[in-house]
């Protein structure tokens, strides 16, 4: 008589998966998985990764294209003052390293845009190049006591006189500008109509 037992017992590989056992994946299953959404998630995050990357080149050029333009002008400083210790009479430096900076500009040699970064920034910032001349005032009280009045008329003309001059020296060097570009691009113009009232068209 044969023992039918183990004929009748189906193998574990043939019995049909319960719920359970559909719903478990296999390591191979799970690393897949994994791997998937590790590729989902770095495609999500590559935009973001690329626009910092971009934003970062952009403000290292930025930085650079500054820094040469404050080497540049600090360049014409030097020779400014370089130049007015050979002058036999007794000009300021700033004033020589202003008055070539305007022949580079007017001339064309250098354009106004290649210097703008550092310009405006010297210029939005200029109210602190002025603290140290007004901690020297205060320090120099003493001599002034008594003569306050005069010497708050004499800021007072002096600031009006500045501003004046600094008014009429932007209107000449932009019409002086205009009268060169004219001229390169051969334009009729003369050199009389920049000191007119009406200027240069």
């Amino acid at each position: 008589m044969h023992d039918t037992r183990h004929a009748a017992a189906p193998a574990a590989a043939d019995l049909p998966l319960t719920s359970d056992d559909a719903r478990t994946p296999t390591n191979a299953e799970a690393r897949e998985a994994t791997n998937d959404e590790n590729r989902e998630a770095a495609a999500e995050h590559a935009p973001a990764r690329e626009r910092k990357r971009d934003k970062a080149k952009r403000g290292g050029k930025r930085l650079t294209a500054f820094a040469i333009q404050m080497a540049f002008l600090a360049g014409v400083c030097y020779v400014g003052n370089a130049v007015a210790e050979t002058l036999p009479i007794s000009i300021p430096g700033n004033i020589c390293s202003m008055v070539i900076l305007l022949t580079l500009l007017i001339s064309g040699i250098i354009d106004d845009t290649k210097i703008s970064a550092a310009s405006n920034f010297l210029l939005k910032y200029m109210p602190i190049f002025f603290i140290p001349a007004g901690v020297t005032i205060m320090t120099c009280l003493p001599l002034i006591q008594g003569k306050i009045a005069q010497f708050a008329l004499v800021c007072l003309a002096t600031t009006v006189m500045v501003f004046a001059a600094t008014s009429l020296t932007v209107v000449l060097v932009s019409r002086l500008q205009r009268y060169a570009h004219a001229k390169r691009e051969g334009r009729p113009v003369r050199l009389r109509s920049v000191f007119t009232v009406k200027g240069i068209d």
